[in-house]
């Protein structure tokens, strides 16, 4: 079992080695793997390939020590299996019968929040410059590249002088191309000072399905708890109710009626079901959980105001009218009506917008 938390380049910039520590077991030249990205869990094994090990390395500053195995408590440099590692990743025995779960993505005090939109000088070699981002994403820890709805390529930074040296490795090692950058500009997340107004509906495109919610601000302190990890929503009810009832001041029902964190498992925003047995059908309610979850995060994950993040937001669901019928209520139905349910809930609670915020010690 090896948790490797470093990509670092050949001398050609081509390909990737993998640095990381063994934890158990040995790992050897010519052995194949699993590697485990940081999406792969027992339920969802799609972030998963098969990969040899061709080369191992003691890495010591410039040195490499070529090894033919490594104990447990090494850190090596393991040449083969970097295709599909674009952050860390876990590597363990292909005949291993029983579950595995992934070692924890790395978790940083500074997050990239300025970004700047890249495109080569030259459109015909757009496709280099992509491997170039790609490239990027594995080589240095913070930095996020993505495309926007827009079409443009975007990376994200913690800062200028941490934009400059991406864009220099860019041009000079990983793409080879020229190419043009925009202005830097801040990231935002959106926010919400007060309850929403009025109660907000939403019906699905079939009519059959409608749902009401409200949005107000989260109690301070608690957002920052579930980044930090003190609250897990894996906790058992009983556990979440005790939680949010000592430290919060949150009554039980509401406690234990929490669906989800978003936009992720860590996310600073909370969606609970706030209706009452007596007037909604938690049957029905129950078996569209998941698709209102994912409308919640997709909504969390780009909010209406420009496409940034939520942040700081509790969305109560107050009421919910379900179809009985599986077919009328299907997830292309009701995700994005919890989408647009969340948004209208979102703008009626007088939304702002929030600045990052250097930290200096």
């Amino acid at each position: 079992m090896v948790n490797v938390t470093k990509l670092y380049p050949k001398s050609d910039c081509s390909v990737f080695d993998a640095f990381g520590r063994v934890y158990s077991g040995r790992i050897q030249t010519g052995q194949s793997l699993r590697v485990l990205g940081e999406g792969y869990s027992p339920d969802d094994e799609e972030d998963m390939t098969l990969k040899e090990v061709t080369k191992l390395w003691i890495y010591q500053a410039r040195y490499r020590i070529p090894i033919s195995s490594a104990p447990p408590g090494s850190w090596v440099l393991i040449e083969g299996v970097d295709a599909s590692i674009m952050k860390t990743a876990t590597l363990c025995n292909m005949d291993l019968d029983e579950d595995v779960y992934i070692f924890r993505p790395l978790q940083f005090n500074t997050l990239p929040v300025v970004k700047t939109a890249t495109e080569p000088l030259n459109p015909n070699e757009l496709p280099k410059m992509v491997e170039g981002l790609r490239k990027i994403s594995k080589s240095y820890p913070l930095a996020i590249t993505k495309v926007e709805e827009s079409g443009e390529h975007t990376i994200l930074g913690t800062g200028e002088l941490y934009l400059d040296s991406i864009m220099k490795d860019l041009r000079e090692l990983y793409s080879e191309v020229e190419v043009k950058v925009a202005d830097p500009v801040v990231s935002f997340c959106e926010t919400v000072v007060e309850s929403s107004s009025m109660k907000c509906f939403a019906e699905t495109p079939n009519k059959k399905n409608k749902i009401t919610m409200i949005a107000e601000p989260l109690e301070r302190g608690l957002a920052e708890d579930i980044e930090n990890g003190v609250v897990s929503v894996d906790w058992s009810r009983k556990q979440l109710g005790d939680f949010f009832k000592t430290k919060y001041d949150w009554d039980l029902l509401a406690a234990r009626s929490i669906w989800a964190f978003g936009p992720d498992k860590q996310g600073p925003n909370i969606l609970l079901d706030d209706t009452l047995p007596t007037e909604v059908d938690k049957g029905l309610l129950g078996s569209v959980r998941d698709s209102i979850v994912q409308g919640f995060q997709w909504g969390a994950r780009e909010g209406p105001l420009c496409d940034e993040p939520i942040r700081n937001v509790k969305f109560k669901i107050v009421d919910a009218r379900i179809a009985s019928e599986p077919l009328h209520r299907g997830s292309g139905q009701i995700i994005p009506t919890a989408l647009c349910v969340a948004y209208s809930a979102f703008l009626m609670a007088t939304p702002r917008l929030m600045e990052p915020v250097y930290y200096v010690e």
